[in-house]
């Protein structure tokens, strides 16, 4: 059993554990078959969680994750007062069990330490590695995280890669996007309230690029075709280097995702959107991509009840002021309540809709681009 920490934005954390649980026994043991393991106990931390599986378990939690930002997996904790401390214990650990010599990146945290200086905790970490083979380059995705509260040290192996919110898909982006992982944050909201199938239309007024519906289009798929420094690892297990092992997920082929409608007046916006559905095509196999782009100012939107499922939600980033007055942008959502059952609004702290069927189910802080508004949750009366 392995020891692994699981981070995410902040206030995530409750979701993070209920999406953990939602899909744990969608991950394969090394037979191939779903997991017989039981779901693990969760210490949950500031920024994440923690818990203690299988490392072929761990490593696939970057397949399943929507709202995850980076898995490490822990290897060693010592205790360290002075630098000939740290250099000693650093040494023992087993780093030649995951990595053939080669390049690895640094990073370092340090927090009411005696060792607080990460210029010098970076160097004398690199003068153990290189005793060890391995040379150190801020350029390479293989990377081990060196963290010191007081006296503990704590080090650990990146098993993401690249950021988690960086699925592959978003290659074209329009302007202020939203992250991939707060977008996904909206469709578990969204979960609570309805079934994410092909009976429920979502529409996204200030589509920009697509984030929000391809987020919807791709729930509860894994992202098997993205990179992953975990499977360059020298103990990666076999089942995970073979030529077909993604076909063990044979039970998500065939996916129906949701009806998405998406309207911008940004002309560009829609262009980077149709680029992105290519690229979602090629990592998303399991889904049929229903996703419908217009070229259309939201102030003027009316929807058409032919172009609608039977159950019909807004998910909405609108731009605070930057393409639209605000009033403009709170109006045209106010305009859309006569034909949906529910919306999502990501929106400043000072907007107070006025609609006349839906009421407040629930309002959130939330945080974009170091922005504090607010996320609200709406529902037909």
């Amino acid at each position: 059993m392995s020891l692994f920490f699981v981070s995410c934005p902040l206030e995530f954390e409750n979701e993070l554990a209920k999406e953990l649980k939602g899909f744990w026994f969608e991950m394969i043991d090394l037979d191939g078959l779903p997991t017989r393991s039981e779901f693990p106990e969760l210490e949950m931390i500031r920024g994440g969680v923690q818990l203690e599986v299988a490392e072929h378990l761990g490593f696939q939690i970057n397949f399943f994750s929507k709202i995850a930002s980076r898995v490490l997996l822990r290897i060693a904790k010592f205790e360290a007062r002075y630098f000939d401390q740290f250099e000693k214990a650093f040494a023992q650990v087993d780093f030649e069990k995951y990595f053939t010599p080669q390049e690895l990146r640094l990073k370092v945290e340090s927090h009411k330490s005696r060792l607080n200086n990460e210029k010098n905790i970076i160097e004398a970490a690199t003068n153990v590695l290189k005793k060890k083979k391995f040379s150190v380059n801020d350029e390479s995705l293989n990377t081990i995280y060196i963290r010191l509260e007081k006296d503990r040290v704590t080090v650990s192996l990146d098993t993401s890669g690249e950021h988690l919110h960086k699925r592959g898909y978003a290659v074209y982006r329009g302007e202020a996007p939203l992250r991939e992982t707060l977008a996904a944050y909206l469709i578990k909201k969204l979960q609570q309230h309805i079934t994410i199938d092909q009976n429920l239309t979502i529409i996204d007024p200030f589509v920009g690029s697509g984030t929000i519906l391809f987020e919807a289009s791709s729930f509860g798929l894994p992202n098997l075709e993205r990179s992953y420094s975990w499977l360059n690892f020298k103990n990666a297990p076999k089942l995970f280097k073979s030529e077909t092992w993604k076909k063990n997920y044979r039970w998500f082929e065939n996916q129906k995702p949701p009806h998405c409608l998406g309207f911008d007046l940004d002309e560009k916006a829609i262009a980077s959107l149709e680029k992105n559905k290519i690229e979602f095509n090629k990592i998303f196999k399991q889904s049929p991509l229903d996703i419908t782009p217009q070229v259309q100012d939201s102030r003027d939107l009316v929807l058409n009840p032919a172009m609608l499922r039977k159950n019909v939600w807004v998910l909405a980033n609108p731009p605070y002021g930057i393409r639209l007055a605000d009033e403009n942008a709170k109006q045209a959502l106010e305009n859309l309540e006569t034909n949906v059952d529910g919306m999502i609004v990501i929106h400043p702290v000072a907007w107070n809709f006025k609609f006349k069927k839906m009421s407040k189910a629930i309002i959130e802080d939330f945080s974009n681009q170091g922005l504090n508004l607010k996320l609200s949750v709406f529902v037909k009366k």
